[in-house]
């Protein structure tokens, strides 16, 4: 039987479009986009399309997109822009439930002098907005917000905070790697300066990442060598890699506009849910009061629980789901986004983490039900 595969947030299966988009670009159409014969004008015509592709998606024009390896590339690069303001401009601010790509950045500004703040969440992982708001003035750099939480999908509303920064200048980065096909995205409405992507989040090739900047904006080079991307990151662009996240950036941008595929998706998680829940005694799940994302949900279970063997007992029984973020996923201990949210240290260590995708199946909800009712029972009864 094929497993079922419930860990959507770390990342996708590529969708057949896009394998089919790409593969030529390996063998037929090999030409290096800066070259000026065809072959070279072929591969750059097609970076063009697909850079469209991508503004379309989070509503920018395509000078303003910037192809990177993923979305932690395109933090570091939004974040050593922001260093380079200089003059005042010495203040970072962030949240506690930040994915990691962000909160290295900001130890890393704070281990160089700058000024950080932290603002924290409520018990539901809302933003506390006061506490960001208090925080920019004419000395914040810039401020580095989640829109789609990676662990438990709750949806932060920046607008009060994007209209605090323009009024004083600092420059807001959205972390919106959870959120194509899921939402609908415009940087206009969401008040951006920089916003960052990464395609295999959205169905599209691994290696692949945007980070789409306001034009105006001075960006600081990463990699240095040439002319490629705003002169950002130099060398010779992932010509297939690009093309792939393309047509992916297309179907995730018609995903989130079909609101009978988001409302399919939303039924299922909350059977996910609801199945759980009146199977497993002491069962909750997280962020469930505050708006989220319809592909996930964060469930914690009473008593002492270890999610690593938790994980195991599921991939034993056909089912891959995870205890939060992918890129921690080899180290034991309480996630900082549930303790944030005011977990104690047992429960944030024992949630699980369950994401899905369009992919998705009615049976594979079931089975999940199954197989988490039946490890949660196999772990009391151990302990």
């Amino acid at each position: 039987m094929e497993r079922v595969y419930l860990d959507n947030n770390a990342t996708t299966r590529v969708a057949q479009e896009v394998l089919d988009a790409m593969l030529p670009w390996f063998r037929e159409r090999w030409g290096n986009p800066s070259s000026l014969y065809p072959l070279g004008e072929a591969s750059a015509d097609a970076m063009r399309a697909a850079r469209s592709e991508l503004a379309r998606l989070v509503g920018g024009t395509p000078e303003e997109v910037v192809f990177t390896s993923g979305a932690s590339e395109s933090i570091a690069t939004a974040f050593e822009s922001a260093r380079r303001r200089g003059g005042d401009r010495v203040r970072f601010v962030t949240s506690a439930v930040e994915h990691s790509a962000v909160t290295a950045q900001v130890e890393a500004c704070a281990a160089s002098g700058a000024e950080t703040v932290v603002a924290g969440v409520d018990h539901e992982g809302r933003l506390d907005r006061d506490a960001v708001l208090s925080a920019i003035d004419g000395r914040t750099a810039l401020v580095s917000l989640i829109l789609a939480n990676n662990e438990t999908g709750v949806v932060s509303d920046l607008g009060e905070i994007a209209a605090a920064c323009k009024a004083a200048d600092a420059w807001l980065h959205v972390d919106a790697v959870q959120a194509p096909g899921k939402l609908p995205l415009d940087v206009s409405e969401l008040g951006a300066d920089l916003l960052s992507l990464s395609a295999h989040k959205f169905h599209g090739p691994k290696g692949v990442g945007a980070l789409w900047a306001r034009r105006d904006l001075p960006l600081a080079g990463l990699v240095l060598g040439g002319p490629q991307e705003r002169e950002v990151r130099a060398g010779t662009e992932n010509v297939p890699g690009i093309v792939g996240a393309g047509v992916a950036a297309r179907l995730a941008r018609e995903h989130a506009l079909d609101t009978a595929a988001l409302d399919r998706l939303t039924g299922m998680r909350d059977r996910l849910e609801t199945g759980i829940l009146e199977r497993i005694p002491g069962a909750r799940v997280h962020g469930a009061g505050a708006p989220r994302v319809p592909n996930t949900t964060n469930i914690g279970f009473s008593g002492d629980l270890d999610a690593i063997t938790l994980l195991a007992l599921l991939a034993a029984s056909g089912v891959d789901a995870s205890a939060g973020s992918a890129c921690h996923a080899d180290r034991s201990g309480p996630s900082p986004v549930l303790l944030a949210m005011g977990c104690s240290e047992g429960e944030a260590a024992g949630s699980l983490r369950l994401s899905l995708s369009r992919d998705t199946t009615g049976e594979d909800v079931e089975r999940a039900i199954g197989a988490v009712s039946e490890a949660i029972e196999t772990l009391r009864a151990l302990a």
